[in-house]
């Protein structure tokens, strides 16, 4: 990957300073209650303070006002939420109160993000820039939205259409952390019901600067673009489509491989691409009770293209530990094994919905849901050896070898669902929800076989030729075809007999199926070593969460408080095969995560300004048990995480708004135990000073400014042992919306 070139630097810098000639100032009032904050996480839009369950938003405001490259970025202080990147800047994944990234169901637009090859889960492939709003939804949500959201959903909104017949925005961004550019253009808007939306953005992001120097191998590229079209014919009935289309580079290393001459260890991602094709029918006030049918349909392809390097150097004289026996190199040899993978999942979706308004007090959400994923699946494996040792009295001995293994693979899975849920208003100010899914899954591995070609020659013994040889079926998965179904309840209470109070308290299940990596194929990519095994006896994941918690807003004082407990059952975990150095899925484990998430803000008006203290702190506290007699809380989950600060705003004349935002990061330290101590490690917590200055502009505010610097200290510090976070640097972003 190319890193920032001058020119672009110029052009972007070019950019910025000639956005700014013209501008002129005014003040923007950015006072938000609660009550007019509108989510759609029970699928329906309605009033955050009135759903049942913990729910996040992240608005185009809060993208606007960030210097997040990443829509991971951007989440990373969602409280309840951790960020996985797996030694990669870009591709930044969300795990929810403890659950890894396959147990949080990624969303576009409502639309399922799917992922069938990785051992990492469903990344987001789309710029936040695009983003109209995110809703983070904590905790189980199966019954709203099928399997995968065991843990919670990130469900990405785009920004479509608009109020005028013309308007959008162009933006251009500089981010130090990796000294990139981003850039970008949308234009939108609303003529008499016709409803459109253009808009394209690049980014290109140089390697990663951490207080240890700049770290190699952790650039990254995306370039994302859409299309929107929408005609409402009538008041009550509207049809539109688009298209989404996002292309990725990313690379990725690991700390251990860098520090040591004699390894070496990166995962390139050279495309990881996603098309979308989507079409919608909705129908508004069909009767006295139907108030609402939504029709969608999409084809989504998806590619990705990666290469998973290793190579261990030795020298005469080292202890290597080869085959399980430990030899004593006699010259310098080496080991180097370099996996390519390209995948490529096609999936199709359907899903109905209708609302019904049943008398006054009961309003029902019912649908049908199929998602289908077809994946090609092409994996090549170079072996390059060269062990030379001496074996006692039979003098000098070599173990080479240099040949290719290519594997192939073909699978489906195949999700329908149908659903209902029904909220009903109680006496005393009650409103009561419940709903039920049925979900039938089944999963198919129709193709799987490959060859070798090249040679090896073992320390004894004839050695072996292949010319396009079949691997052996012992190295290969077997084909099968697999079906599981399962109904999944939830029940949820809201209290609102105090004004600008809710209360809340709700039950819900989760249910994940095993995807065909977990069910069939294994993989060998992103590890170091060795290679983890499908195992085609997996049943789905189940779990069990509770919670209760309250919201207070009165436009000054916000307060949101959660108490959160959750069983995890038939947890699918990767145990060692013994003697060979590889591992196999099984449902074996179970994990008990349980705490706490405070949000807590006030706002008040002084001569000198507009101050808002504010703070989100979590209280985490996860078991995890492997089935084996072995458990512990040292499961890579921090104790606590939080965000604090004060947040300023004044009018410094008529047409300038000034902005601020000074704050602080800390984590407590991560710990993971394993029960055979491979992998065990120790990451201290931290506590990272940032700061945050805007400015709003122009005669309608039009043009914002945003400078930030971030890790103001340095500090040294990381999420997880592959990558260091970045150290001390500085984000500048203008935008001019018209």
């Amino acid at each position: 990957m190319k890193k920032t070139t001058l020119p672009r630097a110029g052009f972007s810098t070019m950019l910025l300073a000639c956005a700014l000639l013209p501008a002129s100032f005014a003040l923007a009032d950015e006072t938000v209650k609660a009550g007019d904050v509108y989510v759609t996480a029970t699928r329906v839009e309605k009033e955050l303070q009135q759903v049942p369950m913990s729910v996040t938003v992240m608005t185009a405001e809060d993208v606007r006002k960030s210097g997040a490259r990443t829509v991971g970025e951007l989440l990373e202080d969602v409280p309840g939420v951790q960020i996985q990147n797996d030694g990669s800047q870009g591709l930044k994944r969300v795990s929810i109160r403890g659950e890894d990234a396959f147990r949080t169901l990624v969303l576009i637009d409502g639309q399922k993000i799917s992922e069938q090859k990785s051992m990492s889960g469903s990344p987001m492939p789309i710029d936040a820039a695009r983003i109209e709003r995110v809703e983070v939804i904590k905790g189980p949500a199966s019954v709203l939205y099928g399997s995968d959201a065991i843990g919670g959903v990130v469900n990405i909104i785009t920004k479509k259409g608009g109020r005028e017949p013309v308007e959008g925005e162009v933006w251009t961004e500089f981010s130090g952390a990796s000294r990139g550019f981003s850039e970008g253009m949308a234009v939108r808007g609303n003529l008499d019901g016709l409803k459109y939306s253009l808009s394209g953005s690049h980014s290109d992001q140089g390697n990663i600067h951490t207080p240890e120097g700049e770290l190699s191998n952790t650039n990254f590229r995306q370039t994302d673009a859409a299309a929107f079209l929408s005609y409402d014919f009538s008041e009550h009935f509207t049809l539109g489509g688009g298209v989404d289309y996002y292309k990725g580079a990313f690379n990725s290393t690991a700390l251990e491989y860098v520090r040591d001459p004699d390894l070496d260890f990166f995962v390139k991602v050279p495309k990881w691409s996603r098309t979308k094709y989507y079409v919608f029918a909705e129908g508004k006030d069909v009767s006295e009770y139907l108030s609402r049918v939504r029709l969608d349909a999409y084809y989504q392809k998806t590619e990705k293209n990666m290469e998973n390097y290793i190579g261990n150097f030795y020298h005469a004289g080292d202890r290597v530990n080869y085959g399980g026996s430990s030899i004593t190199m006699s010259n310098d040899g080496h080991v180097i094994i370099d996996n390519f993978a390209d995948n490529v999942i096609r999936s199709k979706g359907v899903s109905l919905q209708t609302d019904w308004q049943l008398g006054a007090d009961h309003f029902l959400v019912t649908g049908y849901e199929l998602n289908y994923d077809r994946l090609n699946s092409v994996n090549r494996t170079y072996m390059d050896m060269v062990l030379p040792f001496r074996m006692g009295p039979m003098g000098e001995r070599s173990m080479s070898g240099d040949y290719f293994t290519d594997k192939f693979y073909d699978g489906t899975q195949l999700q329908q669902s149908v659903f209902a849920s029904m909220e009903s208003q109680l006496p005393w100010n009650v409103a009561l929800t419940y709903g039920v899914r049925w979900t039938h899954v089944r999963t198919s591995l129709d193709r799987s076989d490959g060859y070798k070609t090249g040679s090896l020659t073992p320390p004894m013994g004839a050695g072996s030729v292949w010319n396009g040889t079949p691997v052996d079926a012992s190295d290969m998965p077997s084909t099968g075809d697999d079906a599981n179904s399962r109904p999944v309840f939830n029940v949820g209470l809201v209290w609102t007999g105090i004004e600008n109070l809710a209360v809340r308290a709700s039950w819900a299940q989760g249910f994940r199926v095993p995807n065909l990596t977990e069910k069939y194929i294994g993989t060998a990519m992103g590890q170091s070593s060795g290679t983890t095994w499908g195992n085609p006896d997996l049943d789905p994941e189940t779990s069990n969460n509770f919670e209760v918690g309250a919201r207070y807003n009165d436009g000054g004082l916000g307060l949101d408080l959660a108490f959160f407990y959750s069983i995890a059952d038939d947890y699918i975990a990767t145990l060692p095969i013994a003697g060979t150095g590889d591992y196999r899925y099984a449902n074996v484990a179970e994990a008990k995560t349980f705490g706490s998430e405070l949000v807590a803000s006030y706002r008040f008006a002084t001569a000198y300004g507009e101050f808002t203290p504010y703070a989100s702190l979590t209280w985490m506290r996860r078991q995890y048990d492997d089935g084996e007699g072995w458990k512990t809380y040292d499961t890579a989950t921090p104790e606590w995480v939080s965000r604090y600060g004060v947040r300023y705003a004044k009018s410094l004349t008529d047409n300038l708004d000034f902005r601020a935002d000074v704050y602080g990061r800390s984590q407590s330290a991560t710990e993971y135990r394993s029960s055979t101590g491979s992998g065990d490690y120790d990451l201290g917590g931290f506590t990272t000073a940032n700061v945050s200055f805007g400015f709003d502009f122009g005669a309608e505010r039009q043009f914002s400014l945003l400078a930030e610097v971030l890790n103001i200290f340095d500090k040294r510090y990381q999420y997880n042992t592959a990558i260091l976070e970045p150290g001390v640097h500085a984000n500048v972003k203008l935008s001019y919306r018209f």
